[in-house]
């Protein structure tokens, strides 16, 4: 399985290689960007490859989606290591109850052994 999960991996890569190289001149295009406020003059980016914008967006839009998890990973850790905690405890308490059922056991073999004599 894991190297047919390998070998699909190195089929898309190679897939998405062949399509930028034959629209290599559409991402090396540059272009420029630019903006306008209200009683403000027109803002110009410097031109950049249009490869460069699409990297950039990809980039922060993975970087907000980091931050916006980050939330739910806090309470993750927090949750496992509480459940972790109630599984020690509760270990604890079956091996407690273990030995208490051994020491019942071998008191109640005990007594039934001096009764038979």
């Amino acid at each position: 399985m894991k190297k047919i999960k390998i070998a699909l991996w190195v089929v898309i890569l190679f897939l998405v290689a062949l399509f930028f190289y034959q629209n290599k001149s559409i991402f090396m295009a540059k272009q420029s960007l630019s903006y306008g406020l209200p009683f403000f003059e027109v803002q110009h980016a410097p031109e950049l490859p249009l490869a460069l914008f699409l990297l950039l967006s990809v980039l922060l839009g993975l970087l907000i989606a980091y931050f916006f998890s980050l939330s739910e990973r806090f309470k993750s850790k927090k949750t496992i290591k509480n459940l972790n905690a109630a599984v020690t405890s509760q270990l604890e308490e079956i091996s407690d109850l273990r030995k208490e059922l051994e020491a019942l056991r071998s008191g109640s073999s005990g007594d039934s052994q001096e009764e038979k004599e």
